[in-house]
C-alpha cells in the first residue's frame, strides 16, 4: 500500500511539475507575443503623436502668418484711402484753380468801363 502511494505522489509531482513548466512556457509566449503588440502599437502612437505636434506647430505658423497678412492688408487699406483722399484733393484744387485761371482770363480780357463810355456817377 504504501509503495502505490508513492507512484501516485510521485505521478502528481511530475504533472504539477509538467503544469508549471506548461504554464511557464505559456506566460513567455504571451509576453513575448503581446510584447511585439504593444512594441508597435507603440511606435504607432508616437508617429501619431508627432504628427499631431507637427500639426499644431503648422497652425501656429498658419495663424501667424494671417496675423501678419491681416496687418499688410489693413496697411495697405490705410494707404490707399489716404492716397484716394489726397488725389480727390488735388482734383478738386486743380478745378479750383482752372476755373479761378479762366474768371481770371475773362475778367482781365473785358475792360472795366461802362456800356456809354462815361463812368456812372448816380446812387442807385
Amino acid at each position: 500500500m504504501i509503495g502505490r502511494n508513492a507512484g501516485i505522489m510521485e505521478a502528481s509531482w511530475i504533472t504539477w511539475s509538467a503544469a508549471a513548466a506548461l504554464c511557464a512556457a505559456v506566460w513567455g509566449a504571451c509576453r513575448w507575443w503581446y510584447g511585439r503588440s504593444l512594441g508597435t502599437l507603440r511606435l504607432q502612437l508616437d508617429k501619431v503623436d508627432r504628427a499631431r505636434q507637427h500639426a499644431v506647430q503648422q497652425g501656429l505658423q498658419l495663424r501667424k502668418q494671417v496675423e501678419k497678412l491681416q496687418k499688410e492688408m489693413s496697411e495697405t487699406r490705410r494707404a490707399s484711402t489716404h492716397a484716394a483722399v489726397q488725389r480727390g484733393r488735388e482734383r478738386h484744387l486743380e478745378s479750383v484753380l482752372s476755373s479761378d485761371a479762366a474768371q481770371v482770363a475773362t475778367a482781365s480780357a473785358e475792360p472795366v468801363t461802362s456800356p456809354h463810355g462815361f463812368a456812372d456817377t448816380l446812387p442807385m
